[in-house]
């Protein structure tokens, strides 16, 4: 009889757990990847409130997933990847997640990239603008060269700068060249320095640290590189 109390007790039980089960709502849960965890998933809302329910952290983490696998996308799928990036950068309030946008956007073989990418050089915020270099030096292209001088000679902050004579050194060729060859001049040493850098990075030449030869160098000269042994001086000093 007890036993009997207690299978009706558990049928009862089973019946009521697959009730809720089946009731809207209710779901196993399943292993997922931390990236789609972090997404909201609920199709009857508009697409404004499911972004609006993102915190930027979850934004963050989808951009740098995205910059990720955008190299191995689809030639034919950039343009529109690169229309939503560029509609959300130019939405973005927060500076931070416009940052990861560009870069994002700077693995995108799309003519709209570009476009984007010269925008963000006049972004309110310098670490964007950084970004922007940097993802110039990415993107590459006809224009990075002329982009990354423009940033080179007109942005006020030094770091932005730096930033673009780094991203030159990426880019090379003779236009790159020529934009560097200004900031061999610059009174500043860090710069002068990154000059350098970015023309032994371009040219596959050495002259050390001598700024005479780099300038001789920009203007079409053929000065002596150092040698082997002055080489092995200045890394072991």
């Amino acid at each position: 009889m007890a036993a009997l109390r207690f299978d009706s007790r558990f049928s009862l039980w089973a019946a009521t757990a697959l009730i809720l089960l089946a009731s809207p709502g209710c779901s196993m849960t399943r292993a997922r990847p931390l990236w789609v965890q972090n997404m909201v998933f609920w199709e009857e809302e508009d697409k404004d409130e499911r972004y609006a329910k993102e915190t930027p952290a979850m934004r963050l983490d989808a951009l740098r997933e995205q910059s990720k696998t955008l190299p191995s996308l689809p030639e034919a799928e950039h343009a529109a990847v690169a229309q939503k990036l560029s509609q959300e950068y130019r939405n973005e309030s927060d500076a931070l997640v416009r940052c990861h946008q560009v870069r994002a956007i700077a693995q995108c073989r799309s003519p709209l990239a570009a476009e984007t990418l010269e925008a963000a050089l006049s972004d309110s915020d310098r670490d964007v603008r950084i970004a922007a270099c940097d993802s110039w030096g990415v993107h590459g292209g006809p224009q990075a060269a002329a982009q990354l001088s423009t940033a080179l000679r007109k942005d006020s902050d030094s770091d932005v700068r730096l930033a673009a004579a780094r991203a030159l050194g990426k880019v090379g060729g003779q236009e790159a060249i020529a934009a560097l060859a200004p900031a061999l001049e610059d009174p500043d040493p860090a710069m002068q320095y990154r000059a350098v850098q970015s023309l032994r990075q371009i040219s596959g030449k050495d002259f050390g640290d001598d700024a005479n030869a780099w300038r001789e160098f920009t203007r079409g000269g053929n000065p002596a590189e150092i040698s082997t042994v002055q080489r092995m001086k200045l890394n072991f000093f």
